[in-house]
């Protein structure tokens, strides 16, 4: 079968990208726990290495058995802390053994056991002061097996003889383990110095707002790469400013390198990626939390529509907590479904609540803290639908949707000689007109995946 010089170009470019997602989702690619996506990262080092660079600013490093990608100067928001493979969090203590198990094998070559490895570790960290024994009870074995799999997750560590998972439910199943010391050293992105403290490290690490203009365009790269959903409102004025200057040629460096499209609206920008795309977690997603968090954020957003353009409206806790219930608390019918499937573990309530709250936070549509919460305008792009199954509470009508100042209260009888106000008009009854303004006004959509923008004046610029 022939091909022409176009579609061999189309193949180039989507591979490449495919490669530069990989990395975004995955800063440390190994070729032991993946294969493919490293194989990928080789085939076009040069390309990569260069484009990561020149549009973020980000050092990535490919060696003989993996590839390491260094982001730096990322915003506090848009860091991922390690997770398991359920999704949940490591715990400070997990972190404690994964800096020590560290310590102890970068300087490591050949298998060893995952017993001889705690007794390592228990001397690291008396000699450190660190109050660290993995043998010390289940529960320190279980943060340092967290560790442990955190590591094999990475491809830094391979199980080569029984499960670290069998470790952690018996302290007497020994299992062999065999480091990647290469691998192992590139965990660490940024090895602190002798003088620093946390709070210096962590400040030296992002700088938000800087004051060039080549150093604070990157960082609005960095913050569209990484975060689901910039919201302008919430950028530094100068950030701002450069946001409106140069959405459209940022638009095309990013879609140039990672193959996405961009939203650009009037309270923000969002990158689009393809499905196949895991920089970011999935969502809509059909697992429970997932599930959940759809249902709820197309609750929300038809309960609270303010009939008006805005860029957020705030979410009352009640409201949230009666919502959270109806859709996934202990009584729910879905729960019943959801323990009928196959599929991942049901979360209990309040651990699903929280989960729900952190993935919407995280995503960007449920944003504030407990008590403060706002539904932002993001939102609305999922749905807008007052759920069935939600019952109805206290002040939250069929009236409840406009605004108090904007009610007629039947009790509110008109004085003698006055006439009688006109009812006012539902706002709802506006959203086909204003749909249409936002239409041809402020929703436009850029989609940039090809062509290279470089540093030249795009055409929609307003500066160079």
């Amino acid at each position: 079968m022939e091909t022409n010089a176009y579609s061999e170009d189309a193949a180039l470019i989507g591979e490449r990208q495919a490669a530069a997602r990989a990395l975004m989702a995955r800063p440390l690619l190994t070729r032991r726990a993946h294969p493919a996506e490293f194989s990928l990262v080789r085939s076009h080092n040069e390309w990569l290495v260069q484009r990561f660079q020149r549009v973020l600013g980000y050092r990535l490093t490919v060696a003989d058995d993996h590839a390491r990608l260094v982001k730096r100067g990322l915003f506090d928001g848009t860091a991922r802390p390690l997770a398991r493979p359920d999704g949940t969090r490591l715990t400070p203590r997990a972190l404690t053994y994964l800096a020590l198990t560290l310590a102890v094998l970068v300087e490591h070559t050949g298998p060893v056991t995952v017993r001889s490895l705690a007794a390592r570790i228990r001397a690291v960290a008396h000699e450190a002061g660190v109050d660290a024994d993995p043998g010390r009870g289940l529960g320190e074995r279980r943060a340092f097996c967290a560790a442990l799999l955190q590591l094999v997750d990475l491809g830094a560590l391979t199980e080569t003889s029984g499960t670290v998972r069998a470790h952690q439910a018996d302290a007497a199943v020994d299992v062999e383990l065999t480091p990647d010391t290469e691998a192992l050293r590139s965990v660490p992105a940024h090895l602190p110095r002798g003088g620093d403290d946390a709070d210096t490290f962590l400040a030296e690490a992002t700088d938000p707002d800087p004051e060039s203009d080549q150093a604070g365009e990157i960082a609005l790269r960095r913050l569209l790469a990484e975060t689901a959903v910039v919201h302008r409102e919430t950028l530094p004025d100068r950030q701002r400013d450069r946001l409106a200057a140069h959405q459209w040629r940022a638009a095309a460096a990013l879609g140039n390198l990672l193959g996405c499209d961009t939203e650009i609206r009037a309270e923000g920008v969002a990158l689009v990626m393809p499905d196949e795309a895991a920089v970011r977690p999935r969502f809509p997603s059909d697992d429970p939390v997932g599930h959940t968090a759809l249902a709820l954020v197309r609750h929300l957003a038809g309960l609270l529509n303010p009939g008006r353009p805005t860029t957020s409206v705030a979410v009352p806790e009640d409201a949230l907590r009666t919502a959270l219930e109806a859709l996934g608390g202990a009584d729910a019918p879905v729960r019943a479904e959801w323990a009928r499937t196959a599929g991942p573990e049901v979360p209990d309530p309040e651990r699903l609540f929280a989960l729900v709250t952190e993935l919407l936070a995280g995503l960007g549509l449920l944003v504030g803290a407990p008590g403060d919460r706002r539904l932002t305008a993001a939102a609305a792009r999922y749905g807008a639908e007052v759920d069935d199954r939600v019952p109805g509470i206290q002040d939250n009508g069929e009236d409840s949707r406009t605004h108090p100042e904007d009610r007629t209260h039947p009790e509110q009888s008109p004085e003698p000689g006055q006439e009688e106000p006109e009812p006012p008009a539902d706002p709802r009854s506006d959203l086909d007109r204003v749909a249409s303004a936002l239409q041809a006004v402020a929703n436009e959509k850029v989609s940039a995946t090809s062509g290279d923008p470089g540093d030249d004046r795009g055409p929609r610029d307003g500066s160079g």
